[in-house]
Formats: C-alpha cells, sequence, structure tokens
C-alpha cells in the first residue's frame, strides 16, 4: 500500500467493548456521597474532598449510595492483579516493596478516587496485590520496574478490562 502525503491516517481508537456494572445509575447533574470512603459524586466525577463532603451532607439534597469501588472491594471483583515473584530479592526488601505499592495507591487515590487495593496476599513467597482497575495495576508495575529494576510483563485480556502483572527480580 502506499502512502501518499497528506492522506488520511488510519488510527486504532481504544473502544470500551463493555459496560462495568459497578458503574452507579446516577444523572449528570445529581450529587451523591458514598456512605464507605466518604466519596462524592459530582458533575459525573468521583473526588475525595472533605469540605465538598461536609457541604453535601449538611444540605438534604445529596443522594448516599456506594460508590464503585467499594462495590468493588466488597464483592471482590479485580481489574488488576500483581504478582510479585518469590525470590531472595522479594524476601529482603518486602517492607520497602510493600511501602512503594501504598504509596502508589496514595498517589493515584489522590487523581482517582475509585482506584484502589483490593486485597495484599502472600502465597508461597509470593506476593499478589488486587486492584479495583487495571490503570493502577499498570502503574504499580512500572513503578517496581522503575524503583527495584527486575522485569514486569503486562498481560491485558481480550474480553474485559482486566489485567495480569508478573514482576520478577532475582
Amino acid at each position: 500500500m502506499v502512502k501518499r502525503k497528506g492522506a488520511p491516517v488510519r488510527t486504532r481508537r481504544n473502544i470500551q467493548r463493555y459496560g462495568d456494572p459497578y458503574l452507579p445509575k446516577l444523572d449528570a447533574g445529581e450529587v451523591a456521597v458514598c456512605q464507605g470512603c466518604r466519596a462524592v459524586f459530582r458533575r459525573r466525577h468521583w473526588t475525595l474532598d472533605e469540605a465538598l463532603y461536609a457541604r453535601a451532607t449538611a444540605g438534604a439534597g445529596a443522594r448516599q449510595t456506594t460508590c464503585p469501588a467499594c462495590h468493588k472491594v466488597r464483592d471482590g471483583y479485580f481489574g488488576g492483579e500483581v504478582t510479585l515473584a518469590a525470590g531472595p530479592f522479594l524476601s529482603r526488601h518486602k517492607e520497602e516493596i510493600l511501602n512503594l505499592i501504598r504509596n502508589e495507591e496514595g498517589r493515584a487515590k489522590g487523581l482517582n478516587p475509585l482506584e484502589r487495593i483490593i486485597a495484599l496476599s502472600e502465597k508461597n513467597g509470593a506476593v499478589v496485590v488486587t486492584t479495583t482497575n487495571e490503570k493502577l495495576a499498570q502503574r504499580i508495575g512500572r513503578e517496581l520496574r522503575k524503583a527495584y529494576q527486575g522485569r514486569s510483563v503486562f498481560r491485558w485480556s481480550e474480553d474485559t478490562k482486566c489485567l495480569r502483572v508478573k514482576w520478577v527480580r532475582e
């Protein structure tokens, strides 16, 4: 195929092929507050703002609900999974690595309160971190590779928005 100068470029669009069952059925102008984490839904976005939460709960116009992240944590529905392979490096630096993961969750939650860690578990010396969405798992995998080198392998699923990351360092 010959490309001509000025010809339209065909790009692949990131088209969402599924609907998230955890997104609430709220109107764009509606204000809602989460009973669990105190997040506020306003102008079609969830935010963690204590002053906004206090104003929203003081008036009678805010709807009490549960945010999608709290639903996913309660149901154990994960969108990302990060596996830290067992090895001598992980056993020596486990606390530092877990602190890095928690710090990355805090940073991500500051931008989007729906990005959270569901669980941190240990299986046969390996650490498994499950997250509410794929972007937090991706951020954790990148930060581990940047801070501690090693190798991060990212596997995206085809049918749903799910990411499995495996980080290995000998």
